[in-house]
C-alpha cells in the first residue's frame, strides 16, 4: 500500500467519513477526525463548560478561565486544577447501523501562583483537537481482507502565563504557548486466506514545536466585566514519515499554519445570586493553513452562553441551597470542511461540521474557600447524515479538581 504522494493529517481516512460505507462506523474518537484536524476541544474547566464554554471575562480570587491569561490577576496565593472528561458517543451513517464508542481525556491541567510585586506565574497543558479515531472496513480488491484504520494525536499545547491587576477593575495577562501535538495512523489489513501474512503501514506527522504569543485583557465596569484574547499566527514546519515492510520515507517542505485568532465576552450580575456569561470566540482557519486535496478549512467560531444560580452564602443555609445551578449552551463551527457523502475529495462538493451543545453543572467549595470540586455534563449532537454520511451524538461529563493554598501570608 503506498500513500507516498497524500498529504495532511487525514490522508488515509477522509475517504472513509466521506463515504457512507463504513462497517462499522468508527470507534473511540470522533468520526471526522481522518478528514481533519480533529475534534476541537474546549479547555476549560468544569464550572465554565456547565457556562457553556464562555469564560473569557471569567476572573476572582480562586475562578479563572484556560482561554484569557489576565483572568489569573487577582489570585491570591496558589491555585491547581485538573479537568477529566469522559464521554460517550452514537455514530449513525447512511448505509451502516448506528454505534457506540467511550473514551476518557484530560482537557487541561494548570498551576498558578501569585510573585511578588503582584505578578501572577501560570502554567498550563491545553488540548486544542482530539483527533483520535478507529474504523473498520471490508476490502475485495485483489483478495478478499479486513481493513482497520487507527489514528491518534492532536494538537496540543504547553502555555507559560504572566499576569497582572494593573487596578481593581483592569487586569493584563499573556501566554507563551507552544504547540507540541502531533498524529501518526496505523492501517492492519487482515487477509481471509491464512496463507497471507498480515501487513502493517504507519504514517506520521510531525511538527516544530514553536511557540506562539497569546494576549489578554479584562475591565470590570458597573458590575460587569468585559474580556477580549488576541492569539497571534504560527508557521510549523510539518514532516511526513511513512512506514512500511522494510522501508522508511520522510518528506518535508511542507507546513502548517495554526492561525490567528480573537475571543470576546462579557460576564455580570443580573440579580441577587443570578450571574450570566457570554462569549464569542474564532480562529482564523482557511485553505492555506494546511493545503490538501481531501479538506478544505474555514474559520472555526464557537457561540456560548451561560446563567449560573450562585449558592446560598449563608453558612446556616442547608447544603442544597449552597450548591449553585448552571445551565449553559454553545453552537460551534468546526474549521474542517470535509467532502460531501459519496465524494473521496473535495473537487465534489464540501460541507461543514456544526456542533450544538447544552450544558448543566454545579459545585462544591472546600471550607477554606480555596478549592473545591466542580461537576457538568453536556449533550449535543453534530455533523449531517444526508451531506457528510454520518452524524454524532454525543454524552460528556466533566470533573475538575482545585486545590488552593490559602494559608499563606
Amino acid at each position: 500500500m503506498t500513500r507516498r504522494n497524500r498529504f495532511g493529517w487525514f490522508a488515509a481516512g477522509a475517504a472513509l467519513v466521506a463515504c457512507a460505507a463504513l462497517a462499522p462506523i468508527a470507534g473511540a474518537g470522533t468520526v471526522y477526525a481522518p478528514g481533519g484536524l480533529g475534534e476541537p476541544s474546549l479547555e476549560e474547566g468544569a464550572r465554565i463548560r456547565a457556562l457553556g464554554g464562555a469564560g473569557v471575562a471569567e476572573f476572582g480570587p480562586t475562578q479563572f478561565s484556560l482561554v484569557n491569561p489576565a483572568s489569573i490577576g487577582d489570585l491570591r496565593h496558589l491555585i491547581l486544577q485538573g479537568t477529566i472528561v469522559p464521554s460517550y458517543r452514537r455514530v449513525s451513517g447512511l448505509d451502516a447501523p448506528s454505534e457506540g464508542a467511550t473514551e476518557t481525556t484530560v482537557p487541561s491541567i494548570r498551576a498558578a501562583v501569585r510573585l511578588p510585586a503582584g505578578i501572577v506565574l501560570g502554567g498550563a497543558y491545553a488540548v486544542g483537537t482530539d483527533a483520535s479515531f478507529s474504523a473498520q472496513r471490508p476490502e475485495s480488491a485483489g483478495t478478499a481482507s479486513t481493513l482497520r484504520i487507527e489514528g491518534s494525536g492532536g494538537l496540543q499545547f504547553i502555555r507559560l502565563s504572566l499576569a497582572k491587576a494593573v487596578t481593581s477593575s483592569v487586569r493584563i495577562g499573556v501566554d507563551h504557548e507552544i504547540v507540541a501535538g502531533t498524529y501518526r495512523e496505523e492501517w492492519t489489513r487482515t487477509f481471509e486466506d491464512t496463507l497471507l501474512s498480515t501487513s502493517r503501514d504507519t504514517l506520521e506527522f510531525r511538527y516544530a514545536r514553536l511557540g506562539r504569543w497569546r494576549l489578554g485583557g479584562q475591565a470590570t465596569y458597573r458590575g460587569w466585566t468585559f474580556g477580549g484574547v488576541y492569539e497571534t499566527a504560527r508557521r510549523l514546519p510539518l514532516n511526513v514519515i511513512e512506514r512500511a515492510a522494510g522501508s522508511t520515507t520522510t518528506t518535508g517542505g511542507r507546513s502548517l499554519t495554526i492561525p490567528d485568532g480573537w475571543i470576546v465576552g462579557a460576564s455580570g450580575t443580573v440579580a441577587p445570586r443570578w450571574h450570566v456569561a457570554a462569549q464569542y470566540r474564532r480562529a482564523n482557519w482557511k485553505r492555506s493553513s494546511l493545503q490538501s486535496d481531501l479538506v478544505d478549512f474555514r474559520p472555526m467560531t464557537r457561540v456560548s452562553f451561560g446563567v449560573e444560580r450562585l449558592g446560598d452564602p449563608d453558612d446556616s443555609a442547608p447544603w442544597k441551597r449552597k450548591l449553585p445551578i448552571r445551565l449553559g449552551v454553545s453552537y460551534l463551527e468546526w474549521p474542517d470542511l470535509l467532502p460531501l457523502a459519496g465524494q473521496t475529495t473535495i473537487a465534489g462538493g464540501t460541507a461543514g461540521v456544526n456542533e450544538l451543545t447544552v450544558s448543566l453543572g454545579t459545585g462544591i467549595v472546600t471550607q477554606d474557600k480555596g478549592g473545591g470540586i466542580d461537576f457538568a455534563l453536556e449533550a449535543g449532537t453534530r455533523g449531517d447524515r444526508d451531506k457528510l454520511g454520518v452524524s454524532e451524538r454525543f454524552i460528556r461529563a466533566a470533573i475538575t479538581l482545585q486545590v488552593g493554598d490559602d494559608s499563606w501570608k
